[in-house]
């Protein structure tokens, strides 16, 4: 595997800061700087890329972050160009997830089923739960059977952001 080169910066977004990452190909890494179970989202971002190179550049990351933004408010989050590094079967799950329309939910056995994986159910949990693009890969529209909201790496109060800035009403 080649050495990836990363450019990241910070960007602060209504509903938090924001990391992110990208390469030349596209976005790799999109990550919020609040303190999880796993740490912030710039030492996720380094931890996640343990090979590559990283150069912070704020001022590049402004106008690519802004265009990103723009892409989810519309619901077009399949429009940004990606660089997901992550096995076949996690790449298969988070391309599953960009299916989720804006405003929908849908249960981790509906992205097993999609994937032709019905019993891997607990496998798609992990893989979501690995996925390096958040928001734009939108594993926050994925909740429990139960209609429960769920895990979620930022903290479950950001997932109900999201969700809310959706259009998604949660009881």
């Amino acid at each position: 595997m080649q050495k990836r080169n990363i450019t990241y910066g910070f960007y602060e977004a209504s509903f938090g800061k924001m990391v992110i990452g990208k390469t030349d190909k596209g976005l790799c890494y999109l990550g919020f700087m609040v303190e999880g179970y796993k740490g912030d989202g710039l030492s996720r971002m380094k931890d996640f890329f343990k090979r590559a190179s990283f150069t912070q550049d704020d001022s590049t990351i402004q106008d690519f972050a802004h265009k990103i933004i723009k892409k989810w408010e519309q619901g077009k989050e399949h429009d940004v160009p990606l660089d997901l590094e992550g096995t076949p079967f996690q790449k298969s799950v988070w391309q599953a997830l960009l299916t989720i329309p804006k405003g929908k939910t849908c249960a981790y056995q509906d992205i097993a089923n999609d994937i032709g994986r019905p019993r891997a159910v607990r496998a798609v949990g992990t893989a979501i739960g690995n996925n390096p693009v958040s928001l734009i890969v939108p594993c926050h529209r994925v909740l429990q059977k139960s209609g429960e909201l769920g895990n979620y790496g930022w903290g479950v109060e950001m997932k109900r952001d999201i969700l809310r800035r959706e259009g998604i009403i949660l009881i």
